[in-house]
């Protein structure tokens, strides 16, 4: 299924009801934890590759079985640790970068091979052989992965280790009787041979998909843990697996990346929700990226800062609405690597004001396509930090389970000013996980506390607020005693495309009522919408309403009020 495709059935879902949370409450679990204090192995959040070799071996594995797939995922994360030599193609998307790193003169042109199982036969001196999943444990390919990671092998199934003539070195078959036993053995036997920054979650039938190369490549540990309706699957055991992870969660440092995604339809996982709540309370930043490519090669490239192209505000007219269209789930890596780019390329692109969502680590793992987006931007468009800071946390849970959450607290945000300022971002997106009810004031104070030098935030998922009142245009756009200025979201989205624009329309009108000049933070759902339809929306608004970006938006505040 597309990514867009199963997120809009996502949210669907849950907007019609069907969604319900997945997470198993757990009276055993940790409190007043104390983190172990680590150095981060790299200087950065995300982890980094060494530069990718100049002539890069590209194989085409788009149509190959799953179990090919992720045997060549995981030779692309070993050989790839040393240096960035194997990239594998899936798509189109993925020609599409390989030509952008060659463009910015990051690599050469790369050698095409066609068949990509010889890989393993041009590479056989990176590898110590296989490591073979047990396919009655569910849980056992991410721990495949795992040892696969620590001991440089390759996972395969027991008739490709025979065909590429490969030893076993590592068979799992019959070594844990459940799930809860698999991810014990990761915790107290691999875990302290791996890297305690970096985490992947990641259902098992995905890991022929991409995600997991840089992780293997930086020896992150992968798991997975059962959900609500998954629990026919092969030694599943959801609170069990459940507290596994609190213990490993609470035996590793602050700040550490859980990549991937928690979600894998409704109740395969803990789902969204319940996941990014269990990795706040222990201080674990969630940085959704389930099915991006390559990062193993991308993450190589060298990328100091990035720079906007800021234009000043229109002439202040008190008789008009102002109006930032914020769009969504920029935080997701996927999005930027397979989505956005058709809105760039649009017809429509540059002819209004927009705010783009952006999670700031894609100048870590790919700074091909971070750079890539900031050169085709103009200035009309504003990428600002998406959501919560340097990845994607619950402030309200954020290290609630640990000794010193306001410690915790403080150290997030520090990491999320300095890449705040090196792609030069303006403003931040503070939210709960969604499917929640959006921040309380006094918790986005907190937030713009932490980050005393940003001077304007949009917080919120769309608007859906909890008490009578708060979605006057009041309550939703206001200046803190710091002088810091809130742009909450005003609008949430509908599934049912044919009355989305109408929809908008309604909720901007009758929020901002009669208010002159009024600015507000118009939240635009991004899997329900494209740049044709948000011109369709402007121009249902009509004149009276004047598209700005975030600090156009801000500083036209500001004006009005002196």
């Amino acid at each position: 299924m597309c990514i867009k495709t199963a997120r809009v059935l996502w949210f669907t879902a849950i907007l019609t009801g069907v969604c319900a949370a997945s997470a198993v409450a757990s009276n055993r679990a940790p409190r007043n934890v104390r983190l172990p204090r680590r150095t981060r192995p790299y200087p950065t959040f995300q982890p980094k590759m060494p530069p990718p070799a100049r002539h890069l071996y590209v194989a085409n594995i788009g149509t190959l079985p799953p179990d090919q797939q992720r045997l060549l995922v995981s030779l692309q994360g070993i050989v790839n640790r040393v240096q960035p030599r194997i990239y594998l193609v899936w798509g189109p998307d993925d020609l599409f970068w390989l030509r952008q790193m060659e463009k910015q003169g990051q690599t050469g042109k790369p050698v095409s091979v066609q068949k990509p199982l010889s890989l393993v036969r041009i590479f056989r001196s990176a590898i110590h052989g296989a490591v073979l999943a047990d396919p009655k444990v569910y849980d056992s390919p991410d721990i495949a992965v795992d040892v696969a990671a620590v001991d440089n092998l390759v996972v395969a199934s027991p008739a490709l280790a025979r065909r590429l003539h490969l030893p076993v070195k590592v068979d799992l078959r019959g070594r844990f009787h459940n799930d809860v036993a698999a991810l014990r053995y990761l915790r107290t036997r691999l875990a302290p041979r791996m890297n305690p920054f970096l985490f992947l979650c990641l259902d098992p039938p995905l890991l022929g998909d991409g995600a997991a190369d840089q992780i293997i490549a930086a020896r992150g540990m992968t798991f997975w843990v059962t959900g609500r309706k998954a629990q026919d699957e092969p030694g599943a055991n959801m609170a069990g697996e459940k507290r596994q992870l609190e213990k490993l969660f609470a035996a590793t440092p602050l700040d550490a990346v859980v990549r991937g995604f928690w979600w894998h339809g409704f109740g395969a996982g803990l789902d969204e929700g319940p996941g990014v709540k269990l990795g706040s309370q222990y201080g674990k930043v969630t940085v959704v990226s389930d099915a991006v490519h390559n990062l193993s090669v991308f993450s190589g490239v060298r990328l100091a800062a990035l720079r906007q192209k800021f234009a000043p505000p229109p002439k202040l007219n008190p008789s008009k609405v102002y109006l930032a269209l914020t769009i969504s789930d920029g935080d997701n890596l996927d999005t930027w690597q397979s989505y956005f780019r058709k809105w760039f390329t649009s017809p429509y692109h540059g002819k209004f004001a927009v705010g783009w969502g952006m999670g700031p680590t894609l100048i870590d793992v790919a700074p091909t396509i971070a750079q890539w987006f900031y050169q085709h931007a103009g200035p009309k468009d504003e990428f600002f930090c998406d959501v919560s800071g340097v990845g994607y946390i619950r402030p309200t849970d954020w290290a609630t389970r640990l000794h010193d959450p306001n410690a915790a607290f403080r150290s997030f945000y520090r990491w999320t000013w300095r890449y705040m300022r090196r792609m030069d971002m303006k403003t931040i997106r503070p939210m709960q996980a969604w499917g929640r009810k959006n921040l309380d004031a006094p918790t986005i104070a907190r937030v713009a506390a932490a980050l005393p030098h940003v001077r304007f935030l949009m917080p919120d998922y769309g608007s859906d607020y909890g008490h009578a009142g708060e979605n006057s245009y009041p309550r939703v756009t206001y200046q803190l005693p710091s002088g810091q200025v809130v742009f909450r979201a005003i609008t949430r989205w509908t599934p049912d495309m044919a009355r989305e624009i109408p929809y908008l329309a309604q909720q901007i009108r009758s929020r901002v009522g009669a208010t002159r000049p009024a600015f507000i933070n118009v939240f635009i759902w991004n899997w329900g919408n494209g740049m044709h339809r948000l011109y369709r929306l402007l121009k249902v608004l009509g004149p009276n309403y004047v598209d700005v970006t975030p600090s156009q938006l801000a500083a036209l505040y500001r004006q009005a009020r002196r």
